[in-house]
């Protein structure tokens, strides 16, 4: 389905290192966390460079699921990120 995302958390990384989603008009992420006891969440930035976040998911402890509302997003490329891990856990997430 158009505008929809879905990523997981398995062993403290992401189960893919790139996303996309449709630039302009709002998108979910389907969040699946199955680190039993770990918690991760998603966020968007609009780079590397410490810029603050462009959209903060809620961190989730897992194993459990959570379906994130995106606000339109205009196209370019992104990182998506969890909070907890952003060394180990980044990817990018482009949106056009």
């Amino acid at each position: 389905e158009p505008g929809q995302v879905a990523v997981a958390a398995r062993n403290i990384a992401f189960d893919t290192d790139r996303l996309s989603a449709p630039a302009s008009q709002p998108f979910t992420i389907a969040f699946d966390n199955q680190d039993a006891g770990v918690p991760h969440n998603v966020s968007i930035y609009p780079g590397t460079d410490g810029s603050p976040a462009l959209f903060e998911g809620d961190i989730i402890t897992g194993p459990g699921e959570l379906t994130y509302e995106v606000s339109a997003q205009p196209a370019g490329t992104y990182s998506f990120v969890c909070d907890v891990h952003p060394v180990q856990m980044v990817g990018t997430l482009v949106i056009e």
